[in-house]
C-alpha cells in the first residue's frame, strides 16, 4: 500500500499507529482489505488527496493485489461502512444501492480457531477462470456467477420484506450450493472435508433451536461462521453455548432495520471502474468522503 500511493499519488510518507485490532485476522472477514482501506483513508485524510471513497477502494484493492493476498474487488466493502447496500458487478461497471431492511438482523460471528489457507484457497478457485476448462469449472463459474446473483437479489428481497427466516434459509442454501461446487477444487480447505470445524457448528444441535440460518464467510474454509439467530435472546443464547462448549471466540452484532424513509430513497452509485459480474450484499459509507486534517480511525 505504501509503494502504490507514494507511486500513484508521490507523497513523501505517513505514520500510522494502529492502537486498536478488533476484527479477527486470517478469518474470511476481509481484514486484510480493512488494512489497506484503513491506510488508503488515513493518507486520504491526512493529506487531503481528494479522494471518493470509491478512489479509496480501488486505491486499497490495487495496493493489497501487489501482495500474494490475491483479494477481490468485493473485500473492500469495508469502505462502505454499516448500512446495508447492494454491490453489483457487471463487467467494468459497478453499481452501489441502498438495501432495505424492514426487521433488524441479529448475527453471531464465530471464529473457528482452526487452520485456514486463503492464499490456497484463491489460487485452486481462481483456476476456473478467466475461461473455465472442466466441468468442475463451469459449475464454480455458474455458483459463483449466476446462482449467486440470484440467491443475493432473493436476500436482498427478503430483508426488504421483514423475512428474516427467508434470508436463513438463503443463507444455509448458499452453503450447500459453495460446498458441491468448490468443494472438489480445492478439497483440503473447503467442502465438508476440507472445513470439519465449520460444518460442525452450522450443525451443532444444541443451536438449532435459536437458528434460522448459517454459513462461512468469505473464501470459506475453517476460518468464520455467520449465523442468523432468531432475536436478540437467541443471539445470546448462541454465543454462550459455543463460547463455553466449543471454546470459540464470538462476535454478535445487531444489524439495525433501516427507517422508512432511508430505505425508501434507492439511492443509486455506479463507477466504470470496478468490475467482477457478481453481487454482494454490503454496506455504504453514510459519512462525507474527505476529512482534511482530521484524525481517522480504522473502517
Amino acid at each position: 500500500m505504501a509503494y502504490k500511493l507514494a507511486l500513484e499519488y508521490r507523497i513523501a510518507g505517513l505514520e500510522i499507529d494502529n492502537h486498536a485490532t478488533t476484527l479477527p485476522l486470517k478469518r474470511g472477514l476481509s481484514s486484510s482489505a480493512a488494512l489497506c482501506v484503513l491506510l488508503a483513508r488515513a493518507a486520504n485524510r491526512v493529506l487531503d488527496l481528494g479522494l471518493t471513497t470509491r478512489d479509496e477502494m480501488r486505491v486499497a484493492y490495487e495496493g493489497e493485489r501487489l501482495t500474494p493476498s490475491r483479494c477481490g474487488r468485493m473485500d473492500q466493502a469495508v469502505a462502505l461502512g454499516r448500512a446495508p447496500a447492494l454491490m453489483t458487478f457487471d463487467g467494468d461497471a459497478m453499481q452501489v444501492e441502498s438495501v432495505a431492511l424492514r426487521e433488524p438482523l441479529h448475527l453471531v460471528l464465530a471464529d473457528l480457531r482452526a487452520g485456514k489457507d486463503t492464499v490456497q484457497i484463491l489460487s485452486c478457485l481462481q483456476q476456473a477462470y478467466p475461461v473455465p476448462s472442466t466441468s468442475a469449472h463451469h459449475a464454480l463459474v455458474r455458483c459463483l456467477g449466476p446462482l449467486n446473483e440470484s440467491l443475493t437479489v432473493s436476500a436482498a428481497a427478503s430483508m426488504a420484506r421483514g423475512d428474516v427466516a427467508g434470508l436463513g434459509r438463503l443463507m444455509t442454501a448458499a452453503q450447500a450450493e459453495f460446498d458441491t461446487a468448490a468443494g472438489p477444487l480445492c478439497p483440503s480447505q473447503l467442502g465438508e472435508a476440507g472445513s470439519p470445524v465449520l460444518h460442525r457448528v452450522l450443525r451443532l444441535p444444541a443451536i438449532q433451536p435459536h437458528l434460522l440460518g448459517g454459513k462461512g464467510v468469505g473464501s470459506q474454509g475453517d476460518g468464520t461462521a455467520q449465523l442468523l439467530c432468531r432475536d436478540a435472546d437467541a443471539q445470546r443464547a448462541v454465543v454462550a453455548v459455543l463460547t463455553q462448549e466449543l471454546g470459540l471466540e464470538c462476535i454478535a452484532f445487531t444489524v439495525p432495520a433501516t427507517a422508512a424513509g432511508e430505505a425508501g430513497e434507492g439511492r443509486r452509485e455506479s463507477s466504470h471502474r470496478e468490475a467482477g459480474g457478481r453481487r454482494r450484499l454490503a454496506s455504504r459509507d453514510p459519512t462525507p468522503k474527505t476529512y482534511p486534517g482530521r484524525p481517522c480511525s480504522a473502517p
